[in-house]
């Protein structure tokens, strides 16, 4: 005589407690905590990313801007503004750097990097444009302009990249090479006006701005990588609950 099949109970409440604080289900909780933790900030980084982009875009289609109308009041900017083309009024300097190691149409030379000082007194660091390894730009003449530019971040490379020699258009790098403060970030020079040029010789090749400008696709991957971290810490609590569940049944 077959015996009828085992009937489960359903746990109490103080079922599931009691086998909550057992010690491998709180080791269970806090390696769920972390996880969580995790999934949060991954996911919360995949999501700023998607909105920078899309600020990007927002920013390179709007109408050039004076660079006054995009600064704080601490002289800092935002991410969003990155890819903006914005006005610059002052006039060129003598401080100029070369960074090496700069390629154009598959050939090696240099950044021409110089200070421009704002009518406000202000100073930004100005990509002029590329030469070929072995020449140098002509002196720029230190009189009144208005000039257009692409607004960049500070580039980054590998910690200590600038020790020894400036290979980055790096803000705090340059500034102190030339012992100025400047505004973080730099300026991609759009149009050489040959007027400011002092000397007969061959002005820096513009080079197109490193960051976007144009329109760019909704970016999907990065806002999927955001939801699904967080679909991910969505589905731990879940199977926690659940294996909990199973567990105070028996």
């Amino acid at each position: 005589m077959s015996s009828a099949p085992e009937t489960r109970v359903r746990p109490s409440a103080q079922d599931i407690w009691r086998t909550a604080i057992t010690p491998r289900w709180l080791f269970a909780l806090v390696t769920l905590i972390l996880f969580i933790a995790i999934s949060v900030v991954l996911g919360r980084w995949q999501w700023d990313r998607t909105q920078d982009i899309l600020a990007a875009e927002r920013a390179a289609a709007a109408e050039p801007a004076q660079i006054s109308e995009v600064l704080n009041d601490d002289g800092t900017w935002s991410n969003s503004e990155i890819g903006r083309t914005v006005i610059l009024d002052g006039e060129f300097t003598s401080d100029e750097i070369l960074i090496p190691n700069r390629e154009y149409q598959g050939e090696p030379g240099t950044w021409t990097v110089t200070r421009f000082q704002l009518d406000n007194q202000a100073s930004i660091a100005v990509v002029r444009g590329w030469l070929p390894n072995g020449e140098i730009s002509p002196p720029i003449r230190r009189e009144p302009a208005r000039i257009e530019g692409v607004l960049h971040p500070s580039e980054a490379f590998y910690e200590g990249a600038n020790e020894t020699q400036i290979i980055t258009v790096d803000a705090t790098a340059i500034a102190d090479e030339w012992n100025t403060s400047l505004i973080d970030g730099y300026v991609m020079l759009q149009e050489q006006d040959p007027i400011l040029l002092a000397a007969d010789a061959a002005a820096p090749v513009i080079v197109p701005p490193t960051v976007q400008v144009g329109d760019v696709p909704f970016p999907l991957q990065n806002f999927f990588y955001a939801i699904q971290w967080w679909v991910f810490a969505a589905f731990a609590i879940f199977v926690y609950g659940r294996w909990l569940y199973l567990d105070a049944r028996k």
